[in-house]
């Protein structure tokens, strides 16, 4: 599994209403803005990113699979929706310089385990192109809502290591976290909160279909 380079060339965008929704957030502590990475709001009151970043600020939960929810306070938020295999995709976020970027492929029906997860946590996966510092950022579907977020990519030796003919045709493969598995996240850390007796958090309310892709 691969967080770091690029497997194709993202291109940059100006200004889009729908993909400057993405921002960025940096590292504190022992390494104040040495790191970064790409986010997405979730709710009025909370965000989220890959959990693979270190040292990032203001973290109330990190869940079993590559995510975190931290706090960020936003007036608008996305509406997010489970992804479709086949549908045209769009991966947000930036690169390790700061420029807001996007590579554009298609949903594919499989889905992947990484390695180190904890838990059940299966991961979809695009052919779109990402790069360093996308991690994190959003997935979004044409119609403009999040399908997920940008986790890792996986090399050509990683596909054929794994015996995996299902995606050996595709010219490259993007790891993305889907709305599903947050939501799962997100409720755990609800249910959470419930037992140490604090009041739960609104739930995030579900847009479109959810549907089941094809496992290993």
């Amino acid at each position: 599994m691969l967080l770091s380079g690029c497997n194709g060339v993202p291109t940059s965008y100006v200004s889009d209403p729908v993909y400057d929704q993405a921002f960025v957030v940096t590292s504190r502590g022992p390494l104040p803005m040495l790191l970064m990475a790409s986010a997405i709001q979730w709710n009025e009151d909370y965000a989220v990113t890959a959990k693979h970043t270190p040292f990032l600020p203001n973290i109330v939960h990190e869940g079993l699979g590559d995510v975190v929810f931290f706090k960020h306070k936003a007036t608008q938020v996305p509406l997010w929706r489970q992804y479709v295999p086949g549908e045209a995709v769009t991966a947000v976020g930036f690169n390790s310089l700061m420029m807001p970027m996007q590579g554009k492929g298609h949903a594919l029906p499989s889905l992947v385990r990484l390695q180190g997860t904890k838990g059940s946590v299966f991961y979809g996966v695009h052919d779109g192109p990402i790069t360093k510092g996308m991690s994190g950022g959003p997935v979004f579907a044409d119609d403009g809502k999040v399908l997920g977020i940008n986790i890792a990519y996986l090399s050509r030796d990683e596909v054929q290591a794994h015996d995996r003919a299902d995606l050996a045709s595709s010219e490259r493969i993007s790891v993305f976290m889907s709305y599903s598995e947050i939501d799962k996240e997100w409720r755990r850390y609800q249910h959470l909160l419930a037992k140490k007796g604090k009041p739960q958090l609104p739930v995030t309310p579900v847009r479109g279909m959810v549907v089941t892709a094809t496992a290993r």
